[in-house]
């Protein structure tokens, strides 16, 4: 029985171990490992006690299942140049994972210039990100800032997440560039289902309208 005994410690140890640290991942491990080790335990006792090799198992498979899960979300991001430069420059607050998610739900579209992205006064349908070109903001007909590659567009009406809500300013292309366009309402539905994202999206948006408002500020006399 002293074997037998020294199965449970072991079991015990690698549980302390899983609960002392922080990252998911090595949790599971560990308790996967401390779970196996407890199997023989419960078999070579006199009368095998299949209720615990049996719950043992399930919460195994279980775990097992996570494992996998987050080796598939932890794998290489396949970034192409364009997307890791959009990373770097407007999606530092993501994780890998989260950013090339979301560039893949987006629209890329061409922009001629003085194409109209945001017209003040009107409805906001979509959120933009500019990944090259120049583009004008004006307020009241008054340019108050210039906008290059990396700047979201149409931010506020994401947070407010209003139906109803109209453009502050108008935003307009100055010369051909590129863009990334997600509609709100497709890409509401998606958030729902990763909260997490849409967390990153709101931190990067308020960052953005900050540094609007400290552009207009400073345009106005």
């Amino acid at each position: 029985m002293v074997g037998l005994d020294l199965l449970v410690n072991a079991a015990n140890i690698f549980y302390l171990i899983s609960y002392s640290v922080r990252d998911i991942f090595w949790l599971r491990v560990l308790s996967v490992i401390g779970a196996l080790i407890l199997l023989p335990y419960y078999y070579l006792q006199s009368s095998p006690l299949w209720a615990p090799i049996g719950w043992n198992l399930f919460f195994t498979a279980i775990n097992i299942y996570w494992i996998i899960r987050l080796l598939l979300e932890r794998r290489p991001v396949a970034f192409s140049d364009t997307e890791r430069h959009l990373y770097n420059i407007a999606l530092r607050n993501f994780s890998e994972r989260d950013a090339y998610n979301l560039l893949r739900m987006g629209v890329s579209e061409i922009v001629p210039t003085g194409e109209v992205l945001l017209a003040e006064g009107e409805h906001v349908h979509s959120l933009v990100l500019t990944v090259d070109g120049e583009f004008s903001v004006e307020m009241n007909g008054e340019p108050v800032d210039q906008l290059g590659e990396g700047r979201f567009l149409g931010g506020t009406a994401f947070l407010s997440n209003d139906q109803d809500f109209v453009a502050p300013v108008s935003v307009k292309a100055t010369k051909p560039a590129r863009v990334i366009r997600w509609d709100l309402t497709k890409l509401n539905m998606e958030l729902e289902k990763k909260p997490d994202l849409e967390i990153s999206i709101e931190a990067s948006l308020g960052l953005e309208i900050s540094r609007f408002l400290q552009t207009a500020r400073l345009q106005i006399p």
